[in-house]
């Protein structure tokens, strides 16, 4: 049975290394281009969700600074008589997927849903704000297995001796984001082509992954509104459906069964990648290829904007910047309704989506038939 939402339009900012204006600006920017896109206006709005906490240790957590949530922005927007308003836990994909549920409902039209990420220059990234390991932490911190993708390496580590890889074929998860950057306007490394010899030189952060292996902080914002479908085909744009989801609590394929879209039907993924790694483990427990084997999935060129299944094809984390995933989501709806400019995938109906690492991963298909 089809969700019966839609997305009707996507608004963006650049992602940028050194933030150009505040956090609220960049939410409210990106906001007010989706509104646009959906060929609305903020007084059109009637439902709200964001994602407001800012997922960066050694984040101020101050609303305006690194975070703004649904009390802010819908006052700057001069949003009144809301429907529905919510600021979820979680990445986008649970974003849009807590809208879907409002809509559905029928307390709700059109929702706008707006995720920041935004670089405090005065913090160390990665630096502890409590200058304690609390809770679970504690289990983890005085053993240096914080921030900066420790839990990810040693998986890494271990997959890279079992299925013989090296990093020199990491190297092409990092390179193919950075050539499908160079075709996104608002990519941070869209002007940056890595050569082999620079990721290998490069230093290490939690061995094996090195600096080019993890997404870097920046500053930020994306936005989607979803609606009905019926809303969302009178709209300006072929309407890009939400057909299905899934989440961490289930079998990584049960996204294609709820979707009633199997595998063979999916044009494209956009596949989470605030580590390289990310993008070996998805291709496997989504079932693109057998175990061991991303590796060779990927440096073989499947995944290349004109491979057998393109992935990231907007640059991903590691190309376009680390927006904790709303960028997948709006390449998703670009890529269904025709609308990614040179790199458009041709023909692509299906597009997977998969954000968050694998222990709190949510999966969703845009689809572009209802």
């Amino acid at each position: 049975m089809s969700s019966g939402v839609a997305f009707m339009g996507v608004g963006f900012t650049p992602v940028e290394r050194e933030p150009t204006r505040s956090a609220l600006g960049y939410a409210l920017d990106a906001a007010l281009d989706a509104i646009a896109d959906a060929g609305l206006r903020p007084g059109d709005i009637d439902g709200y969700v964001g994602s407001a906490p800012a997922p960066t240790p050694g984040a101020a957590h101050a609303d305006g600074a690194d975070e703004v949530s649904m009390y802010l922005m819908t006052r700057h927007l001069g949003l009144t008589g809301l429907g529905w308003v919510a600021d979820v836990q979680g990445m986008p994909a649970g974003m849009a997927v807590t809208a879907a549920a409002a809509i559905r409902s029928g307390e709700c039209r059109y929702v706008l849903g707006v995720r920041v990420m935004y670089r405090l220059t005065d913090r160390r990234y990665g630096a502890s704000s409590v200058g304690a390991a609390l809770g679970e932490t504690q289990y983890e911190l005085p053993f240096g297995a914080g921030p900066g993708g420790t839990r990810f390496a040693t998986w890494l580590r271990r997959y890279l001796e079992l299925s013989g890889a090296g990093r020199a074929d990491l190297y092409e998860v990092v390179a193919n984001a950075r050539r499908n950057a160079a075709l996104n306007p608002v990519a941070v490394w869209r002007d940056r082509p890595l050569a082999r010899a620079d990721y290998l030189d490069a230093r290490m952060i939690a061995d094996p992954l090195c600096l080019y292996d993890c997404d870097l902080p920046v500053c930020g914002a994306g936005a989607f509104v979803l609606s009905t479908a019926r809303c969302a085909a009178d709209g300006p744009h072929r309407p890009a459906h939400l057909a299905g989801w899934s989440n961490w609590t289930r079998p990584p394929g049960a996204v294609f069964e709820h979707s009633r879209r199997p595998r063979d039907r999916i044009d494209v993924a956009q596949l989470y990648d605030g580590y390289s790694s990310f993008v070996y483990r998805w291709l496997e427990e989504l079932g693109w290829c057998e175990p061991l084997q991303g590796w060779r999935f990927v440096s073989d060129g499947r995944c290349a904007l004109r491979g057998e299944l393109p992935v990231n094809t907007f640059g991903g984390s590691l190309g376009e910047g680390r927006l904790h995933g709303i960028g997948h989501l709006r390449e998703a709806v670009l890529q269904v309704s025709g609308r990614a400019g040179a790199r458009q995938v041709p023909g692509a109906r299906n597009c997977l989506v998969q954000i968050g690492p694998p222990d709190k991963a949510w999966s969703m298909v845009v689809s572009a038939d209802g």
